[in-house]
């Protein structure tokens, strides 16, 4: 897509696209391998220490790190809502403040709203559209991170740099055979469906 200068909207995501392009996946990366099954498992096991807003009241958990700032994870969320209830799903959306300046002030407004899926919500439903001008996420950032947040967001992101990750979404999960597996990107819709046919 090229830039206009007279269209202050497609300038914004393009500033955005740029400032956090490094650390996105515009495509799916499924892992393979014993090193990433070892890595997954990991993951896994850790999710119980994570701070994260749980969306859906389905039986079958699907765990999501994400930035609020994050144009790909927004994606996802746009793929999965519509799925919670069909496909029996909750989903875990596992915080982090690391794409841009102000990741981190509004992971804080997210985690320290009176109720925080629907802060989350107000973030991806006003995405792009902040009333401050801001790209990526709606809600508005923080204007105090609490010291309990940020020992919280340090803790998702420690988790996270745990096992070298280099990209967001990631979407980590429990297969149905009872293996540890995980996704890097937005998958396909092919992906996704495999994806959720086959969690525990």
């Amino acid at each position: 897509m090229s830039l206009h200068a007279s269209n202050p909207d497609r300038s914004r995501r393009r500033l955005l696209g740029v400032a956090v392009a490094a650390g996105l996946l515009a495509g799916g990366l499924p892992v393979a391998g014993a090193a990433a099954s070892a890595q997954a498992a990991a993951l896994l096991a850790a999710m119980h220490q994570v701070t994260s807003i749980r969306q859906g009241h389905g039986q079958h958990r699907l765990y999501v790190f994400f930035d609020p700032n994050c144009p790909y994870c927004h994606q996802l969320y746009l793929k999965l809502t519509p799925r919670l209830a069909r496909d029996g799903l909750q989903v875990h959306w596992v915080v982090l403040g690391m794409l841009t300046a102000s990741s981190l002030p509004k992971a804080a407004a997210i985690l320290q709203a009176p109720d925080r899926l629907k802060a989350f919500e107000i973030n991806e439903h006003d995405y792009d559209f902040a009333a401050n001008g801001q790209p990526g996420g709606g809600i508005l950032p923080a204007a105090t991170i609490e010291p309990g947040t940020r020992r919280l967001l340090q803790r998702n992101l420690d988790i996270y740099r745990s096992q070298k990750l280099f990209g967001v979404p990631v979407m980590v999960w429990k297969r149905r055979g009872g293996q540890a597996e995980m996704f890097v990107g937005v998958p396909s819709d092919e992906q996704l469906h495999a994806i959720l046919a086959d969690l525990a």
